[in-house]
């Protein structure tokens, strides 16, 4: 089972978009990816979402690391007016 820790957020006013940060732990049962304290964000801007990796970079939609991070990162109208 994998958990998800909102950690963060960043607001990028030059591009209009906002980022969560997450740190996942354990291993994700649908795909059997392990995550290990591994960060992950959530870049939302115009009414899109992807998903970054630690440094920024998109992830592959579709590859199992991908579909791990999306079976548990969730961004929540908590987060957003914070």
């Amino acid at each position: 089972m994998t958990t998800a820790t909102y950690m963060s957020k960043d607001n990028n006013w030059a591009n209009e978009s906002t980022t969560y940060w997450f740190e996942l732990n354990g291993e994700d049962d649908g795909t059997s990816y392990q995550f290990a304290s591994d960060v992950y964000g959530v870049a939302e801007s115009g009414g899109e979402s992807s998903f970054l990796d630690c440094d920024g970079a998109p992830l592959t939609e579709g590859d199992h690391e991908w579909i791990a991070v999306n079976n548990v990162v969730a961004v929540t109208d908590e987060m957003r007016a914070s």
